[in-house]
């Protein structure tokens, strides 16, 4: 499972008649989308992805995505560790193939286009990004404290002085 994967594209279709697996470690900073939101950028995560085929003849992508992110508190802007565990089924809709709206309806699978080549990488990112919490923040944490001793002069006080001449 240490294999890179950038670089790596499957023919979704063909993957999922073979019933291919594609299991493989992703460091976090292969992914730059990913990486601007993150306070940290090391560690890996493990990526599995499983094609299959159903009793109707549907394509379909399991990809699982776990490992620790370091992110930003949105509260107090410190490093905030996140256990990142994804799991997504992903049916694939071959072109011209018409879109499941309605089977889909339910949340439990989302479909993609299976045109030409699926880059790997690309799309465990876009995984890891749809699974991210919106706010992230600490459970217990303070805002970032004003320094007391600082004081600014108002910016009034210099106008307060002209006023007096």
């Amino acid at each position: 499972m240490s294999e890179a994967i950038a670089g790596t594209v499957l023919d979704g279709l063909e993957f999922a008649r073979n019933g291919g697996i594609l299991e493989r470690r992703i460091g976090v900073g292969e992914l730059p989308r990913l990486a601007d939101l993150l306070a940290a950028t090391g560690g890996s995560l493990a990526v599995r992805i499983e094609g299959s085929r159903d009793d109707e003849g549907k394509s379909w992508l399991q990809v699982e995505i776990a490992g620790p992110l370091v992110l930003h508190c949105q509260r107090c802007l410190g490093p905030l560790e996140f256990a990142l565990e994804a799991s997504s089924r992903l049916q694939l809709i071959a072109p011209g193939e018409e879109w499941p709206d309605d089977d889909l309806a339910d949340d439990s699978a989302d479909a993609i286009a299976a045109v030409g080549a699926i880059d790997v990488l690309a799309l465990v990112e876009d995984e890891v990004l749809l699974a991210l919490p919106i706010a992230p923040r600490h459970a217990k944490c303070e805002p970032p404290a004003v320094a007391a001793d600082v004081q600014e002069p108002s910016p009034f006080a210099a106008l307060a002085s002209l006023k007096k001449h």
